[in-house]
């Protein structure tokens, strides 16, 4: 990583770890010294210390590298930027005490949130002079206890920084005795995040789901039996509520039909053509007789049946029309069947 002037701290724990697997670390500290002028490690200590000076500059940036770049030493150089970056152990507790307190989940996910918590809390550490037992022989476990004691501490303060939809979650974690290690709590936390990412992916395919079924419902017409398609196709009848028939042709208004009446002649589509224009005209027959009594006003009798005779012939004349119009009449049929490739109008040159 590239020094740029920000988070000294970092980067010199970083780099002395990277001079540390080389085994060079002494030539920053001063450990290792520079011989003699007529010592024959001198050009040895030398080649090292310009290795060592290279990898300063190399992680430095340009600004930051022109001004060390005179140094004659590698620990000249490591010592001026240590004198010009480095922070006193006060100022530095203070700035990630100050992080520390603001640090909250807001729009990051468990495992950024706590990834951003736990180097705060590292730099805390680094920073922070919590007194410990240095005599190497004590039975009481100070240190396993401090130790301890700043995990916990680390917990709350992590607990303190998730947002309010783990309300619930934290007061269940903190109801718990002993409390969860820091570790234990992290996975609790993102094993409930993981089951709310998986309920909030099948309510979102279920609103998904019910919003088209809707949509198509509203799409498609209503249904209709075939039942009730025939039927408004077909004639029905608003006496008995049946199809077939209308109003004026229903029987259980008007009456069954006689014997005589429903005896059919046989033949042809044709031939009933034919039966059901005669039944016309014996209705209308039937009509006249029965309204011979009638007397019109301003006419006599016989004036008054003459008159409802005209009208009722030409009633059952029009109907005729109608009821044959492009369909040959029973006699017509017969002739053309009789007569055959034989008649005149079949050939045309007879």
């Amino acid at each position: 990583n590239v020094f740029c002037g920000d988070d000294f701290d970092s980067w010199k724990r970083t780099f002395l770890r990277a001079l540390s697997s080389k085994n060079k670390v002494g030539f920053v500290d001063g450990k290792v010294a520079q011989p003699e002028a007529d010592s024959p490690l001198l050009p040895y200590w030398q080649r090292c210390n310009d290795l060592v000076a290279s990898w300063i500059l190399n992680s430095l940036h340009k600004d930051i590298s022109g001004s060390v770049l005179y140094c004659n030493t590698a620990a000249e150089m490591w010592e001026e930027l240590v004198e010009r970056f480095g922070q006193s152990n006060k100022a530095k507790l203070f700035q990630v005490k100050k992080e520390l307190s603001g640090i909250s989940q807001g729009d990051s996910d468990i495992a950024t949130y706590y990834t951003r918590a736990k180097k705060i809390w590292d730099e805390f550490a680094a920073v922070d002079d919590m007194p410990k037992c240095t005599c190497n022989k004590c039975e009481c476990g100070i240190n396993v206890g401090l130790m301890k004691y700043a995990q916990q501490q680390n917990m709350i303060h992590f607990l303190m920084g998730l947002n309010d939809s783990y309300t619930s979650v934290r007061g269940s974690l903190l109801m718990m005795n002993p409390l969860p290690s820091l570790s234990q709590t992290y996975s609790l936390l993102i094993q409930e995040e993981r089951q709310r990412q998986v309920r909030n992916a099948g309510q979102f395919l279920s609103d998904t789901a019910s919003s088209f079924t809707a949509g198509a419902g509203a799409s498609k017409p209503p249904f209709q039996s075939s039942q009730r398609r025939t039927e408004g196709r077909r004639p029905f009848c608003d006496h008995c509520k049946k199809p077939g028939h209308t109003v004026d042709r229903c029987y259980k208004l008007h009456g069954y039909p006689t014997k005589q009446q429903q005896v059919k002649p046989k033949g042809s589509k044709y031939a009933n053509n034919a039966w059901s224009l005669e039944n016309q005209a014996e209705d209308s027959t039937q009509a006249v007789t029965q309204s011979s009594t009638l007397q019109l006003p301003g006419l006599d009798v016989d004036q008054s049946k003459q008159l409802l005779q005209f009208l009722a012939n030409l009633q059952a004349s029009k109907q005729s029309t109608q009821e044959s119009h492009g369909h040959p009449t029973l006699q017509d049929s017969a002739s053309v069947h009789m007569a055959g490739p034989f008649s005149e109008e079949a050939s045309g040159t007879w």
